[in-house]
């Protein structure tokens, strides 16, 4: 297997698991006040941000070609 194969599946699984914690995130916050998820929300989005991008720079890093 490739190592281009190995991060597309860890980015696979990475979306899962962010998908699986948004999910949990959203039944926690489902009867929360509304300052709480639009202070929550943005935080979370950046973070998620940050950990795509974080992943992009450290594949990029490895696989060359």
């Amino acid at each position: 297997m490739a190592l281009e194969e190995k991060y597309a599946i860890a980015l696979g699984v990475l979306s899962i698991a962010l998908w699986g914690g948004s999910f949990v995130l959203a039944k926690a916050l489902a009867d929360a006040p509304n300052r709480v998820i639009r202070t929550v929300l943005p935080i979370v989005g950046v973070l998620t941000l940050a950990l795509f991008g974080t992943f992009v720079v450290i594949a990029r890093a490895h696989v060359k070609g």
